[in-house]
Order: C-alpha cells, then sequence, then structure tokens
C-alpha cells in the first residue's frame, strides 16, 4: 500500500506528463474526493497508508484522468457557487467564470422576482439563483432532454424542486405568453474553427451542443436577443455570458433595436468583457 504522499505524488507526475495544467490540484481533489476528506486533511494524513480498496478506486479513476477525461465527469458532479451539482457527459461541466452571472442576477431581481435560465444545462444558473434567494421564482429550459433530465434531477436533490420549473425547449417555444423580470442566457457561443483547438477534455468529452453555433458561435444569441423583449416584462433586465470578442457585436445588435437600453458590460473575474446586459424599454420612454 501506499503512504498518501507517495500517491500524491505519483499522479502529479503522471497528469503532469499527461499535460494536464492543473495536475498538483487535480491529483489533490481526486484523493480527498474519494477518500471523503478535505485538502486540509490530505496534508495532515501524508505518512498514513491509504486503504487498499481506495487506493484501487483511486488509481482506476486517475488512468482516465490521464486519458483526459474531466476530472467532474469522473467524480460525477461539480461544485458551482455553493451548490454541488451532478455532471455527466450530456452537460457541461458549469464554469467558475459564471458564478458572476449569477451574482449580477441576485443583485438585480427585485424581491419576489421571476427569473428565466435560457439554456439551463445542468441547472447552475437557474438552481445557484434559487438556493440564494428563496424569493425568487425560476424558470429552466433546455433543448436537449437528457440535459433537462438532469437539471431536474439535481433539483430534486437541493430541495429546490418546488421553486425552479423546467421545460424541454429550443430558446423560447415552450414560453409563449410567459414574461420575465429578468432572463439569463448562457448559450453555446463557441465557432467551428475554436472548436477544433479547445482542450481534449472540452473537444472529446462535453457535450459540442452544448458548446457551438452557427454564424461564428452567434446564431443563438442574436436569435434569444431578437425574441427576448416579447418575455421580459416593462423594464425587465438580460444577461449574456458570450465569447469576449462577440460582445461589441452583440452590444451593436441590442443598440441597433428600439427594444433596449442601459447596454452594458460586464467583465468576468479575470478583467475580460464577458457579459452583456441590457433592460427593455418601458412604455414611457417609448414616448
Amino acid at each position: 500500500m501506499s503512504r498518501y504522499f507517495e500517491l500524491r505524488r505519483e499522479l502529479h507526475e503522471k497528469f503532469a506528463a499527461a499535460g494536464i495544467e492543473s495536475a498538483g490540484v487535480d491529483a489533490d481533489i481526486l484523493i480527498a474526493e474519494l477518500a471523503g476528506i478535505d485538502r486540509c486533511e490530505l496534508f495532515l494524513r501524508a505518512d498514513t497508508e491509504v486503504p487498499k480498496e481506495l487506493e484501487r478506486r483511486i488509481r482506476s479513476l486517475a488512468a482516465r484522468r490521464a486519458q483526459r477525461e474531466p476530472l467532474q465527469y469522473l467524480l460525477g458532479y461539480a461544485y458551482f457557487m455553493d451548490i454541488r451539482l451532478d455532471v455527466s457527459p450530456e452537460v457541461l461541466i458549469p464554469r467558475p467564470e459564471t458564478e458572476r452571472l449569477v451574482e449580477w442576477v441576485v443583485e438585480q431581481l427585485p424581491p419576489g422576482g421571476t427569473l428565466l435560465d435560457l439554456g439551463t444545462g445542468s441547472g447552475a444558473i437557474a438552481l445557484a439563483a434559487a438556493h440564494e434567494r428563496s424569493d425568487f421564482a425560476v424558470t429552466a429550459v433546455d433543448v436537449s432532454p437528457e440535459a433537462l433530465a438532469l437539471a431536474m434531477h439535481n433539483g430534486e436533490q437541493l430541495g429546490l424542486s418546488a421553486r425552479v420549473r423546467f421545460f424541454e425547449s429550443d430558446l423560447f417555444d415552450a414560453l409563449e405568453g410567459e414574461r420575465f423580470d429578468l432572463i439569463a442566457a448562457n448559450l453555446p457561443y463557441v465557432t467551428d474553427e475554436e472548436y477544433e483547438t479547445l482542450e481534449p477534455e472540452v473537444r472529446c468529452h462535453e457535450p459540442r451542443l452544448a458548446l457551438t453555433a452557427a454564424d461564428a458561435g452567434f446564431d443563438l444569441i442574436r436569435r434569444a436577443a431578437c425574441a427576448a423583449p416579447h418575455h421580459l416584462k416593462p423594464g425587465g433586465q438580460i444577461i449574456f455570458e458570450l465569447s469576449p470578442p462577440q460582445a461589441p457585436r452583440l452590444a451593436e445588435l441590442l443598440a441597433a433595436s428600439r427594444a433596449w437600453s442601459r447596454i452594458a458590460v460586464l467583465r468576468d473575474y479575470t478583467r475580460r468583457e464577458r457579459f452583456i446586459t441590457a433592460q427593455t424599454i418601458t412604455p414611457e420612454k417609448e414616448k
């Protein structure tokens, strides 16, 4: 049997040799999560022998991680803000930058407000927002039935099913006549050319349907921006997550429409222009 520090060092070297930039972090997370301990305790156990069955499980998943399978798919879950979400290759792994979007949503929605999560995937945005604010009424849609089933499962696991509605829908198709205070849209925006350059973890394992879009990655964003005013209350707001190079194009599209005001760019934690926000023009402003 190996001791924890020996197994950590072995996995770190194995992952680094496979070209994984976060080799040390991934080694620590894999061992700690499977051992059911936090990473601080892992260091305290450095000179302790790893139980035989635990070591077997760690080595089995480590071999797959070295083949560039995403760590979150191997574990079966991912952390997002203050919640844990089950994930599978049917949904994208929630990204840290999207937490900034949820923070903005929580700040902007009025008490008792209604939120639409457009393209929910694992349910990350909808469920994190509902978890943060118990007064929100949340609706989440996705075109993929497999993704929607997993999002609903996550809602049940988190005890949020009573407050979050889920619909299979291509953008707004299943929401005729419904209007919301705020729409959060994290839609596919990767170009076909960019897709070929993505890391193996993404290109070979995450669902392409949730990553790429036509028209240089802009097709679904454009469609959503054009239809959204019909699904927002007067003065309602929208936030798009997108690729930084797409931000000027979306800002220009919104500005050219008579439906939007207060168009703004928000930066992510790395200071990149990751989000565009806008507010619908109220009837008073139109006069």
